[in-house]
């Protein structure tokens, strides 16, 4: 079951964060569909995201950003959540489009990777943990490490409310007992046009008015202390802003970040914190007399339990 919850992994509770951002942009702008010259650009930016993490991952650099700096851990330790842009710029210009890069920290205290896993997994309760950025969530399919599944996400803004439906594929890697790195990437990303409206219908893949082309991100665990240490980078694309209205939303785009991330992680901290009080308020089984389960399992034929096999480290995913 363990090594099952470290392949099951979903996709970071950051995807609120990142659609009431990128949403929160007007939403009356014109079309803005993704080329070539902009997607080049993103995937030499995740390239360099990779190579990051497989350092971090080998020991060549610290395996959190949280340990990059003296008394970022003890503050998170101690219950504040940080939350920081991965740049001075922020977020990164590239022909026709933006990349918004941001790291968070928290520290959920009584939990283990399993506990924080078996919440991050429940796609079917995604709509009340991070209501109402999530609408809906399905695991679509399971293959080894590799997992694909469904979000629906939409944000409401002055008159009007927007929305994708888009699937991800997902893996989990386990370092060693204490600590883990999940890497999800979004495969299919579509805008619902006239959401919550009669005719409204999905536009083809990277058409629209580009709120959100790609969703990368990347998620490290450490059990430790009496609880997890949780970080989460996220790094998503989106069309650049009309010179018309940067002065508008660029001051939005740098600073919104902080405060809607924070309070995302806040509920992830929360839910599992609720989860693990329930799970330990549970009435304690009555243990069989002595010797009787040992007769049972004798009589029945029963198997004796084998240990759990850590499982091995696999490699970082490449963006083709």
């Amino acid at each position: 079951m363990r090594r099952l919850l470290y392949r099951q992994a979903a996709l970071d509770e950051i995807l609120a964060f990142l659609i009431a951002i990128l949403f929160s942009t007007p939403l009356f702008l014109s079309a803005a569909d993704l080329n070539q010259e902009t997607l080049n650009a993103w995937n030499e930016y995740i390239r360099g995201v990779n190579f990051e993490m497989n350092e971090r991952s080998a020991g060549a650099a610290p395996f959190f950003w949280m340990d990059e700096a003296p008394g970022r851990r003890e503050r998170v330790r101690l219950g504040e959540i940080l939350v920081e842009p991965a740049s001075k710029e922020s977020p990164v210009k590239i022909p026709q489009g933006l990349i918004h890069n941001w790291l968070g920290a928290v520290f959920i205290p009584n939990a283990t990777i399993s506990s924080v896993f078996r919440l991050l997994n429940d796609y079917g309760h995604y709509d009340r943990i991070y209501n109402p950025a999530v609408v809906d969530g399905k695991l679509l399919n399971v293959s080894g490490a590799m997992r694909q599944f469904s979000l629906v996400l939409a944000e409401k803004a002055p008159f009007v409310t927007a929305a994708i439906v888009s699937e991800y594929t997902s893996q989990s890697v386990r370092l060693d007992k204490h600590r883990s790195y999940t890497i999800t990437y979004s495969t299919r990303i579509q805008q619902i046009d006239n959401y919550g409206r009669p005719g409204a219908h999905e536009l083809p893949p990277d058409q629209g008015t580009g709120y959100i082309w790609r969703l990368f991100s990347i998620q490290r665990f450490e059990e430790r202390d009496g609880g997890v240490y949780s970080e989460l980078e996220t790094i998503a694309l989106s069309r650049s802003i009309p010179f018309e209205i940067h002065w508008l939303v660029m001051p939005i785009l740098q600073h919104l970040p902080r405060e809607t991330m924070t309070a995302t992680l806040q509920k992830t901290r929360d839910a599992v914190s609720a989860a693990v009080s329930a799970k330990a308020a549970e009435p304690a089984i009555p243990e069989p007399p002595s010797g009787s389960s040992e007769r049972s399992s004798k009589t029945l034929g029963a198997p004796r339990s084998q240990p759990a096999r850590s499982l091995p480290a696999t490699t970082v995913l490449g963006m083709q």
